[in-house]
């Protein structure tokens, strides 16, 4: 009997633990619910991406069985002004009730599954949630609704305000008193940026607009500043680059009082791209702005003289040396994140360099048309002289971008290399040795190694320049020093002279390396060494060593170029390879040039 007994008890004990390992725990009605919701949606591929991370999102502690579900679509999640689409961001984007379009009603706010708010807004016919359009219907879903939206959301601790901007864009010409809307005008907007000087710019972009048949467009935006540029082929908003502001009762065209000053002088004149501005303050949701566009070309002003030669010298020394400081200060807000530049920023600093190189082209086209005319010796020489500055310019817009426009037509490498070279004859002295450096770096950047090669040893075997030793040469004192070939540009108390005597031999190194001729290389990396004094190396260090003395090339404005033949990392924060071995090409110019193309990964 005793031994049943505890035989019984085991028994008991057996079935106690089996029934404890056994143990089934039920779904919450919130886990039920998602799988009604992920398998009434498998199939629609626009929100595939958004379905497969709403697999992976735990909600077991959730309760309701009746949820809103905001699903990102697939072709705009990359471009989302938030973080990458995840579980979290899902969470964010799933509330807790049922609501269809009625409920959402303006200023409603809806708690998500995370426990975050979600606002309402409501613009017309138009809902936001957190600043995000839905997009389309409700879709049923088991006790659910789900809504497309065309990004993530970003989190938010108070309602998103929603301005409308309605664009009219108008067709005017002289003589007559008549304007028409203007179908097909791109319209580029952008958010408020500010430069260095605190003045706005263009920042991130905010989409491309077309107007339509009534040559109107209208922006719904969650910006209470932005900007936007128009373009269409062969018309413009400004002529004799004064900004148009119509057309008056006898076909006369009226000009944009820039200065504010009651009278329309040159000072109201613009010869770069203006964006036009639009803000919002207190509780104005919405405005109009109107903006003219011609076809009729003004007629340039022809002199009765040409004005002496070294005031246009001076001009035009003036406008290189405010480029080239402009170009230093770019790149040394990519290369070193100076004013606290970080990549997420590479789209507005790219655009303005891209202006100021264009505008400064424009003007060097303007002096060298004016320069044609005359057969002058001091003129040619001078016209022959502004080419060579412009041939600089291409070369670092070749660098930042890997292509170039000329009066709105792409330039081939080819091309630009034939300019040079044919230039070449006609300059003399250290302007043929600079055209030199600058087509090595075309022949390096296009990985021509016995090109860049050869016009390398062409300065060297001049014995012209040499290297100064134990030189800061970030900061050489004068153009009288031999390291300068090109340069002597006196801005913010110090000299900037873009091609030294050091970049030559970097050059000269890295192609006879990549040629194999090691012994060259060799050569050229000691020489380079011991001119800060340093030791020489061996055939094994070599490729180390030309990239650690490019870095040298600080404050010329001429290292970023190299990142991409050496895979270079810059220090700025953000900076992506090889993303960023270019920049992005600006949305106006690929607007204004179809044979331009967008560099990969923009």
């Amino acid at each position: 009997m005793r031994k049943f007994y505890f035989y019984l008890i085991g028994m008991l004990l057996t079935f106690a633990a089996c029934s404890e390992e056994t143990e089934i725990t039920l779904p919450s009605k919130g886990e039920e619910e998602v799988k009604e919701i992920v398998s009434a949606l498998e199939e629609n591929d626009e929100i595939s991406d958004f379905v497969e991370v709403l697999k992976t999102v735990n909600v077991a502690d959730l309760e309701e069985d009746e949820l809103t579900v905001f699903a990102v679509r697939n072709s705009s999640a990359a471009m989302s002004r938030s973080a990458a689409l995840d579980s979290t961001s899902v969470k964010r984007h799933t509330a807790k009730g049922r609501y269809g379009k009625v409920d959402l009603t303006d200023g409603k706010v809806l708690e998500s599954i995370s426990g975050e708010s979600l606002y309402v807004t409501r613009t017309g016919e138009d809902i936001y949630i957190n600043g995000v359009v839905i997009e389309g219907e409700a879709i049923q879903a088991g006790n659910s609704y789900v809504y497309v939206v065309p990004e993530v959301m970003e989190q938010q601790s108070e309602p998103v305000n929603v301005y409308v901007t309605t664009i009219n864009v108008y067709a005017i010409n002289q003589g007559n008193s008549s304007e028409s809307p203007l179908k097909d005008v791109a319209v580029v907007v952008n958010k408020v940026g500010k430069d260095s000087l605190g003045i706005y710019t263009k920042g991130d972009s905010l989409g491309v607009w077309k107007t339509d048949e009534q040559g109107q467009v209208v922006i719904k935006h969650t910006e209470n500043q932005i900007v936007f540029n128009v373009y269409k082929a062969d018309y413009s908003d400004k002529y004799d680059n004064y900004l148009l502001a119509g057309v008056d009762n006898a076909g006369k065209f009226m000009y944009v009082d820039l200065n504010a000053d009651g009278m329309h002088t040159k000072e109201d004149k613009v010869d770069f791209e203006l964006p036009y501005y639009v803000g919002y303050v207190d509780d104005v949701k919405s405005s109009t702005k109107t903006v003219y566009m011609t076809t009729d070309i003004a007629e340039p002003e022809v002199p009765e003289e040409l004005p002496d030669a070294d005031s246009v010298r001076v001009a035009w020394k003036d406008v290189l040396t405010d480029y080239m400081r402009y170009n230093v200060e770019a790149e040394s807000k990519l290369v070193q994140g100076y004013a606290n530049f970080d990549y997420s920023q590479v789209g507005s600093l790219s655009d303005s360099l891209w202006s100021k190189a264009y505008n400064l082209v424009n003007k060097g086209n303007q002096f060298v048309d004016m320069l044609s005319n005359s057969t002058e010796e001091q003129y040619f020489e001078l016209k022959q002289n502004i080419l060579m500055d412009l041939s600089l310019v291409y070369t670092q817009l070749y660098g930042y971008y890997g292509q170039m426009v000329d009066r709105g037509s792409v330039i081939p490498e080819d091309q630009l290399i034939k300019q040079m070279e044919s230039l070449s004859m006609y300059v003399n002295g250290n302007r043929r040795y600079a055209l030199s450096v600058m087509l090595a770096k075309v022949h390096l950047l296009r990985q021509d190694w016995q090109g860049a090669a050869y016009s390398c040893e062409e300065v060297i075997a001049s014995g012209v320049y040499r290297l100064e030793p134990q030189l800061d040469h970030t900061m050489v004192p004068s153009s009288e020093s031999k390291e300068v070939i090109y340069g002597d540009f006196y801005a913010d108390g110090k000299y900037i002279h873009p091609l030294l005597y050091k970049e030559v031999l970097i050059m000269a190194a890295y192609a006879n390396f990549k040629m194999g001729t090691i012994n060259k290389a060799l050569q050229f990396v000691n020489e380079l060494l011991a001119s800060y004094g340093m030791a020489h190396t061996d055939v094994t260090l070599i490729e180390n060593k030309i990239i650690d003395l490019s870095s040298n090339l600080y404050g010329t404005g001429q290292l970023y170029p190299y990142a991409r033949l050496f895979s270079m990392k810059f220090r700025a924060d953000g900076f992506e390879t090889p993303k960023n071995w270019f920049l992005p090409v600006p949305e106006s110019a690929l607007l204004s040039c179809p044979n331009l193309q967008q560099n990969p990964g923009y």
